[in-house]
């Protein structure tokens, strides 16, 4: 039978070629949004993991970055003056966030941004990641400097020793780290806060202030005692990051979810066109096979194995397509599973599509049908 299905999609083949290719386009769009779902669930999770044990305290209704977040750096200071917090003052910093390009979409991340950190605190920001080029440290003296994050240094297209314009200010680059864990740190042009401020006319402000606790198992205290004594501001651990990472997730998750729906409609709506097509204009051919004795189900048969020859053809070269998205978006590529979801996906549209064309050629009435122009 395989053979008579592939003759019957050869001899309309200019149908069967271009639904094909829409089949390929909306089974890409699915892989594509599942390939954007794990994308964005790492890079959050992995941002939050570095900052479990730590405190951010922001301005109120702040996201995270809290580029949106203004408070005092006096109220900052006044804080890590508490002794009786328990915080760790050395592993603790003021930080100024600034974003100076968006996402491509507006609930994704900032594309490139810039982050201002006190001289000698850069540990509390970039950790243990080294500079491929230049220092991964602030020397000594304020100035107008940065260190590039991986991400950033390649949008500002510079190396070290260079000037980089920031807010229409010219800024030496002296270091170039290499890539982190951490997605804020990789888009990230890290200024001293006093230019930073400067720079942003933010002179007194900061975004946020990062603590870290002397003992982590305290995490929790630390926080209420911060609510009790600071009310205005927002105190957010790690168990509020977590909460916040799925309410963060959840508008994204769902609009990728009704791109994957649609998809799938077009696909459907692209094979079940074509097949009915198909099914009127062999009206006669349906008609003689039952007049020779065909059994409706071989008809039935005939037409799911076209739906679904034309899925399949469509949808599996399209799982090379959403491993090179994958690749492109430096995330991990999807496992066999998610590749056979992709698969499932061509073969769930066939299944639907094909549901009533074959009804309809199985209800021809074999005398009808050998009268049929």
């Amino acid at each position: 039978m395989l053979d008579l299905v592939f003759k019957n999609l050869w001899a309309r083949k200019t149908r069967s070629i271009l639904c094909i290719l829409a089949v390929m386009v909306s089974v890409f769009l699915n892989g594509t949004t599942l390939t954007m779902n794990r994308w964005m669930y790492e890079t959050l999770t992995s941002e939050l993991a570095k900052y479990m044990g730590k405190i951010f305290v922001q301005q109120g209704g702040s996201s995270y970055p809290p580029i949106d977040s203004s408070i005092k750096q006096e109220t900052a200071e006044a804080i890590l003056a508490r002794s009786d917090l328990g915080v760790n003052v050395a592993e603790s910093a003021p930080l100024l966030f600034i974003r100076i390009e968006r996402g491509m979409m507006p609930f994704m991340p900032a594309k490139l941004m810039v982050i201002g950190v006190p001289v000698g605190k850069e540990n509390v920001l970039i950790g243990s990641v080294e500079a491929t080029e230049g220092v991964n440290r602030f020397p000594g003296e304020q100035g107008d400097v940065v260190i590039l994050g991986v991400n950033a240094a390649e949008s500002f297209g510079a190396s070290v020793g260079q000037n980089v314009t920031i807010n229409g200010q010219p800024v030496r680059v002296i270091g170039i780290l290499k890539r982190s864990s951490m997605d804020s740190v990789n888009i990230s042009a890290i200024i001293p806060l006093e230019a930073a401020q400067r720079l942003f006319a933010q002179e007194g402000i900061i975004s946020a202030l990062l603590l870290t606790p002397n003992d982590v198992n305290k995490t929790i205290e630390i926080g209420a005692a911060l609510r009790e004594n600071f009310p205005t501001l927002e105190v957010v651990t790690q168990d509020d990051m977590l909460a916040e990472a799925a309410t963060v997730m959840r508008m994204p998750m769902e609009y990728m979810s009704l791109m994957s729906v649609t998809g799938l409609v077009v696909a459907v709506a692209v094979i079940m066109s074509t097949m009915v097509m198909a099914v009127m204009e062999r009206t006669r051919e349906f008609g003689t096979l039952r007049a020779l004795g065909g059994q409706r189900r071989l008809i039935v048969g005939m037409v799911f194995a076209e739906a679904l020859f034309l899925a399949l053809i469509g949808g599996l070269p399209s799982i090379g397509f959403v491993l090179l998205v994958s690749r492109w978006m430096n995330t991990s590529p999807p496992n066999v599973v998610q590749l056979l979801q992709v698969v499932g996906f061509a073969v769930v549209a066939a299944v639907v599509a094909g549901l009533y064309p074959a009804w309809r050629a199985a209800q021809v009435a074999p005398m009808e049908a050998l009268s049929y122009e």
